[in-house]
Parts: structure tokens; C-alpha cells; sequence
């Protein structure tokens, strides 16, 4: 699709969105043993203004603001640059109070109505404390990002129910591929397929046959182990465990398998699919697994449906995942189908 032509269509989606039937309530009980009330955030509208935030990592590239704010302007909305994209203090995009007091002024600011993190990098977990989940709960809106905002989209959907997003950040490449993803996820919010463009089929694989139905909970491996045992780990039971990695060998990999398996993890969720796992190669190949073999050791067979090379993660094109959201996995065919909606219209 011409480039003018997708930008035209993606920007009346926000239009569409009005148009399609209201969702009867914006609440509806988790599958969990541990049920908690799930909230959708209202959908994005042609015009409305996404707050762009560093919870993480500083910025370092300012040209990336610019690129953001840019296509996000093509698409039809408005945007509010927060102070934190040009603080830095350490490898930090300024301190622990500064990031912190900074989301919670997107979420009480009633014209901001989605917030966007710039980035991950590491610092979202120092921040975790200093939010108040009350305040958050009383102002549900769209929260997007992965990589280290794996922990913050987790934290906010288990403390508050409201449904967050697993997508790109402000730094992402977002391509027609990545955007037509956030579009379904975030402005018109119907249940929808994720499945991979068609160059990337040939590095999909089933490890273990099947479907199965749960809520979709995931994101970066190494910061999800980094939850567990604390206050905000996520309720694995019967979810849709979607996981990501980036630059990690693959006995480091091993290594967090192994916790998650003794944690009883892999015994709670009801299907595991895998994402991108960009640049794990081992440093000494001739003495040392690939990441392929790793994961044919863990979940080749298990009784419950796999499958690995699904478009997310530290990747470009990318899937935007609603996390809470119920959800399909395919591991034959190498979907995932939302079945709910993803916000309310």
C-alpha cells in the first residue's frame, strides 16, 4: 500500500472507531483463579493528544523524538512531550521521583488520553513503589511499550485491571505493518488475528501442537523473572504467556526457564508462545547449546500448545498485545486471536 494511501486510511480509523457498537460494560471477570475486574481504556480518537513519557532509560537520541511525534502526526493525533525525554541523570531519564511524579500527572491530566513510553533500556521496576495504583485505577487509559516497560504495563493491569499494551515504544520503527497492529489494538479494539507477514513464516515453529484460551500476559523474560517473589508478579493461572528477549545467551535463557519452571509457571499457564529472541547467540558456539535447542529442551511436547517466532519484541514489524485481554493461541497454525475487545468504543 502506497505510503500517502495508509496514511490516510489509519487516520480515519479513529473515525471508524466512534462508529462501532458500544461495548455493553467496560468491566469483566478475569479467567484467573484469582479473579480481579478488568477495565478497558476508551479507544483513540482521530485528535486526541497520547502523552509521550521516559519511565526508563534516558534518552540519548533526540532525533527520535522528532521521528515519534512526526508519525504520530501523520496519524491524526496530537501529542505532550513530558520533561523526562531530556532529563538524564546516570543511565536513568532523570530520577526515580522525577519519572514517577511525571506518569502520574499524564494519568490525572484529563486531555491526555494515552500514554506513550519513549523507551526501555532499565528503570521502570525503581518505580513500581512510587506510583499511586488508586489514582491510576480512577483514570484508565491506554499505557504502551515493552522491553523494560514489561514490568510497568504488568504492574498497572495487576494492581488496577486496566488493560495495558505490549507494543512499540516512541523509540520503535513503526512501520505500516507495526501501526495497522496498534491501530487494531488501540483504536478500533474488535478482536483480531495476529499472524506474521508472510517473509517471516519460514521461521515459525510448533513445538507443541494444539489451542487454548486464556488472558494474554508476557513480555521481556529477564524482567519478568526479575518479578518474581515480589509484590508485583503477575498471576500466571491460566493466562496466554507471550515472551521476548534480546542479547542474551542462550544459557542465561536457560537458566530463567529453569526458575520459571520451578516457580510452577509453566504448570499454571495454558499455552507459551515466543516471540522475538533478537541476537541471543552464544559467545562460544562450539561449547554451548543454540537458543533453539534450549527451548526444544523445555517445551518441545509439553501438554500444553507452543510455538515460537511469533512478530513481537525487539523486532521491527511488531504485534501490540492488549495485556488481560482473552485470547486464542493457534501453535499449528501460528496465531493469536483476541476474543474480546481490546478498548471500549
Amino acid at each position: 500500500m502506497k505510503r500517502r494511501r495508509f496514511i490516510r486510511n489509519v487516520a480515519g480509523l479513529g473515525i471508524a472507531s466512534a462508529l462501532l457498537p458500544s461495548f455493553q460494560s467496560n468491566q469483566t471477570k478475569s479467567a484467573s483463579a484469582n479473579p480481579v475486574v478488568k477495565t478497558l481504556p476508551k479507544a483513540l480518537l482521530k485528535g486526541d493528544i497520547i502523552g509521550i513519557t521516559g519511565p526508563a532509560g534516558a534518552i540519548y537520541e533526540s532525533e527520535t523524538i522528532e521521528r515519534i511525534t512526526s508519525r504520530l502526526t501523520e496519524l491524526g493525533f496530537k501529542f505532550k512531550l513530558g520533561k523526562t525525554l531530556y532529563e538524564r541523570f546516570g543511565y536513568l531519564a532523570g530520577t526515580d521521583e522525577v519519572r514517577a511524579n511525571e506518569l502520574m500527572e499524564f494519568y490525572k491530566d484529563h486531555s491526555v488520553k494515552a500514554i506513550l513510553t519513549m523507551r526501555g533500556g532499565w528503570g521502570c521496576a525503581r518505580i513500581l513503589d512510587l506510583l499511586d495504583y488508586e489514582v491510576i485505577a480512577q483514570h484508565p487509559k491506554i499505557l504502551m511499550g515493552f522491553s523494560d516497560i514489561t514490568s510497568l504495563v504488568n504492574a498497572v493491569y495487576l494492581k488496577t485491571g486496566i488493560i495495558t499494551y505490549h507494543g512499540p515504544c516512541g523509540y520503535s520503527t513503526w512501520t505500516d505493518f507495526s501501526t495497522v497492529y496498534v491501530t487494531k489494538a488501540v483504536v478500533l479494539g474488535a478482536p483480531f488475528t495476529m499472524q506474521n507477514p508472510d517473509d517471516y513464516k519460514t521461521d515459525l515453529l510448533t513445538l507443541a501442537p494444539g489451542k487454548a484460551e486464556g488472558e494474554l500476559l508476557g513480555g521481556n523474560i529477564t524482567v519478568l523473572v526479575s518479578m518474581i517473589g515480589t509484590p508485583y508478579e503477575p498471576d500466571w493461572t491460566n493466562k496466554i504467556l507471550f515472551l521476548e528477549e534480546t542479547m542474551e545467551e542462550p544459557y542465561r535463557i536457560d537458566r530463567m526457564f529453569w526458575q520459571m519452571k520451578q516457580a510452577g509457571i509453566f504448570g499454571k499457564v495454558k499455552g507459551v508462545v515466543f516471540g522475538s529472541f533478537n541476537k541471543c547467540f552464544p559467545e562460544e558456539p562450539e561449547k554451548s547449546f543454540t537458543l533453539h535447542e534450549v527451548l526444544e529442551q523445555h517445551f518441545r511436547g509439553l501438554s500444553i500448545p507452543v510455538y515460537m517466532g511469533a512478530t513481537f519484541g525487539h523486532m521491527s514489524p511488531k504485534f501490540t498485545l492488549p495485556i488481560g485481554v482473552l485470547a486464542e493461541i493457534d501453535a499449528d497454525n501460528h496465531t493469536i486471536r483476541t476474543l474480546e475487545r481490546s478498548v471500549m468504543a
